[in-house]
């Protein structure tokens, strides 16, 4: 037998020193990379929240926004005033500060001749009990302050405080939280209880999370993958050849990422871990090859050996992985798209390593500690060995009917359940039930009117169309249809602007508004909101008073109700516009629909084109077709899985858990293309295809479980984490793998073998 040709294994001091340089330049670069835990990521596939969130910036100049929720059954007392007063003084002396908007630092129009003027919401004084009781009524009942700035039931109020101020980086960011904090601790007592939320402060609550999470995930992993290691091998040396190589990689693989363009988030982080799990399976199969290989030839004829049975099945493999994960690539949302990218990149750099510099790391390790290279059985080489996988394969040709009933069982129903999943996509549901976070977004949700917020826009055909009587009352007859569904807790319009100021300016405290029926009163109301610059004016009409809009408001409901809603109201707007008006929700529509329809999209577009693509490049492998399909077929069968389980759980299908499927089946064709790629060379050799299926499972079969133990334990290592979608990811990645390897030892080998004896 000849000696191997790759350089690498034939200079391999050299070499490995030579690349160490490049290494040493990577590993340096992983030591700058940082988590990037910018809470806009957690908006990029909930079209509805990003939508609400972008509003309200425009309203505040992308200003820094702190909301304060005070909470208390004295709102509405001369202490409950006098606490939120002292806050708000107390805000003011930040450095920074643009506005602080409360109870008691804000102001209402009120008449004062032939125009008005802004007084404070509450006067400063003592005020009578009947003065108190009046501010209560008229809080919790005007449609523009109940549920902006009162709960409707009077026992919470919001602060909004806005800033302009560097939080570009997490020092500037902890330093803001923490004089926050600092400022607020006073404040928060037993009877008024306080709680901030922005941000700036969301971003350090996920980095803490993450790191925190880190010492619990990290541990695990570790642990469980030394043990799956340990009982493959058994071999102290051989293991730890195998984690010294993998350590090296490991460091550099962030580097890597890094220059090549991406960063890192709390949620592709999991990349890197199930990346360093691919390598494993990479090193796994080339030592379980090498400690096959005839003990009596020479190490080098040894690693030429190993390299002509791990080679091509390897390159193969890293193909349908790395076009596994690239198919992501077609998803709109930049979180997928990104892991699918990154990930191909990661697997490139694997396969370069494990076939480059990490195999003249292996055959130096494997001159200085021989045993690492000592065979695993005496009887290796005997066809009909009757171990475990050989026991296995057999039992597998003869109740071959359980696997066609297996399939029958699965991938009927599958098609069913592909139509039942769940794609209700909320932003909310990505953070911790116990994170300060989505506590406080759900106080917001049930107590202050809902986190969704849409509009709908009314375009007339000339600059200061809106300000017609007739337009407007046309477009409070909108209004009212859509309070009269029941489904929106606020309604918000142009319109209802003009009759609150029409209340202030016939004095009418009833709380019913009316618009103004004469021209020059509205003209003089319009006149009155610019000059004041008052903030909902610029909120429910454009510059050019050409365009009004109706802004609704409902509770965090699932997307295919929310749509619902939205087209009723437009259905009706339709119907009562007069022609020269454009009714329009398309932009609330098209981004509530496109959130879902880009994740469905990423989730069918990556699969139908990763089944396309390693179709094409198992049959160029094996050139033959009918392999190739017996590939797809078993490597469809952990997707299928996947299907049932998530329509039965309902679990989210979120710009996290979509990469699942991808992933599953390029993990699922890997052993198919390691099995079948040993099957079909002993067969050619002369082997009978049960003879060669024997010889394929001894061969492939620890290799093939040991790795697919490393995906388990990486993935439910992954349920320490703080992060909903990633603890879903985890757990259904594990079953994902579990079905896997059910696939590959028993589905595909009774496909292979023969129930015809020779």
């Amino acid at each position: 037998m000849s000696t191997s040709r790759n350089p690498f294994v034939r200079f391999p001091g050299f070499l490995f020193a030579a690349f160490s340089i490049i290494f040493a330049v990577l590993i340096w670069q992983s030591t700058k990379v940082s988590i990037d835990a910018d809470p806009m990521t957690l908006l990029e596939s909930d079209r509805r929240h990003l939508e609400t969130y972008e509003r309200i910036s425009s309203f505040l100049n992308d200003d820094t926004a702190l909301v304060i929720s005070i909470e208390s059954d004295q709102i509405f007392t001369p202490a409950g005033f006098g606490h939120i007063r002292k806050l708000s003084d107390a805000l003011s002396g930040q450095d920074g500060l643009v506005d602080v908007k409360s109870l008691t630092h804000s102001y209402k129009p009120v008449r004062k001749g032939f125009s008005f003027s802004m007084v404070p919401f509450v006067p400063v004084g003592d005020l009578s009990e009947e003065q108190i009781a009046g501010i209560r009524e008229f809080s919790v009942t005007h449609p523009l302050v109940r549920n902006i700035m009162v709960s409707p039931d009077g026992k919470i109020t919001l602060i909004t405080a806005t800033y302009k101020r560097d939080l570009s980086n997490s020092e500037l960011r902890a330093a803001f939280q923490t004089e926050t904090e600092k400022l607020l601790r006073p404040f928060d007592t037993p009877e008024f209880r306080v709680k901030v939320i922005a941000l700036p402060f969301i971003a350090e609550e996920l980095s803490n999370a993450f790191v925190h999470d880190l010492y619990f995930v990290l541990p695990t992993t570790g642990l469980c993958i030394l043990f799956a290691v340990a009982l493959t091998f058994r071999s102290l040396s051989c293991l730890l050849l195998l984690l010294m190589s993998e350590a090296v990689l490991a460091a550099a693989l962030p580097g890597v990422l890094r220059m090549a363009g991406f960063t890192l988030t709390p949620y592709n982080i999991l990349l890197l871990p199930l990346l360093a799990s691919i390598n494993l399976m990479l090193l796994t199969h080339q030592l379980t090859a090498l400690r096959r290989t005839d003990p009596d030839l020479s190490l080098d004829e040894r690693f030429s050996a190993m390299l002509g049975t791990v080679f091509w099945p390897s390159l193969f493999a890293a193909i349908t992985t790395a076009v596994g994960l690239g198919s992501l690539a077609v998803c709109e949302v930049s979180q997928v798209r990104n892991f699918g990218l990154a990930g191909t990149v990661g697997i490139g750099t694997i396969f370069v390593w494990a076939f480059g510099p990490g195999l003249s790391f292996l055959r130096l390790g494997c001159r200085a500690w021989p045993s690492a290279v000592l065979p695993q059985s005496m009887h290796r080489l005997l066809p009909r060995t009757a171990s475990f996988y050989g026991a296995l394969g057999q039992a597998a040709v003869k109740n071959r009917w359980v696997t066609v009933a297996l399939a029958a069982v699965i991938f009927f129903p599958a098609l069913y359940a592909v139509n039942r999943l769940n794609i209700d996509i909320r932003a909310i549901h990505f953070l911790s039930p116990e994170s300060h976070t989505r506590q406080m977004a759900e106080m917001m949700d049930n107590r202050m009117g809902g986190i969704n917020v849409v509009q709908m826009d009314f375009k007339t055909d000339k600059p200061s169309g809106i300000n017609q009587l007739d337009f407007l009352r046309k477009l409070q007859e909108v209004q009212d249809f859509a309070e009269s569904t029941g489904k929106f807790s606020s309604t918000y319009s142009y319109a209802s602007l003009m009759a609150m100021m029409n209340s202030v300016w016939v004095g009418d405290d009833s709380g019913r508004l009316t618009l103004p029926t004469s021209p020059l009163t509205l003209n003089i109301f319009v006149l009155a909101l610019k000059a004041t610059n008052y903030p909902f004016l610029q909120a429910l009409s454009d510059e050019t008073q050409q365009t009004a809009n109706l802004v609704l408001r409902t509770t965090d409901v699932p997307s295919a109700e929310f749509v619902a809603l939205l087209e009723s109201v437009e259905a009706k707007a339709t119907e009562i516009m007069p022609e020269n008006v454009t009714v329009s929700a398309q932009a609330g529509l098209h981004t509530v629909l496109k959130a879902d329809q880009d994740i469905v999209n990423a989730q069918l577009g990556s699969l139908g084109i990763t089944l396309a693509a390693m179709l094409a490049v198992m049959t160029l492998l094996w050139r033959s077709f009918r392999l190739g399909i017996l590939a797809l077929a078993t490597g469809l069968g952990p997707v299928a899985v996947l299907a049932l389980v998530g329509a039965i759980v309902q679990v989210p299908l979120n710009s996290v858990t979509v990469m699942v499927g991808a992933l599953a089946l390029g993990i699922g064709i890997d052993d198919a293309v390691h099995l079948i790629t040993h099957w079909r060379n002993a067969t050619r050799l002369g082997a009978t295809p049960n003879e060669a299926l024997a010889l394929a499972l001894e061969a492939k079969g620890p290799a093939i479980l040991c790795t697919s133990l490393i995906l388990i334990s990486f993935s439910l290592s992954l349920l320490w984490m703080s992060f909903p979608p990633v603890t879903h990811f985890g757990w259904l990645s594990a079953v994902a793998y579990a079905s896997a390897l059910g696939a590959a030892l028993w589905a595909l080998p009774s496909l292979l073998g023969s129930k015809k004896k020779p």
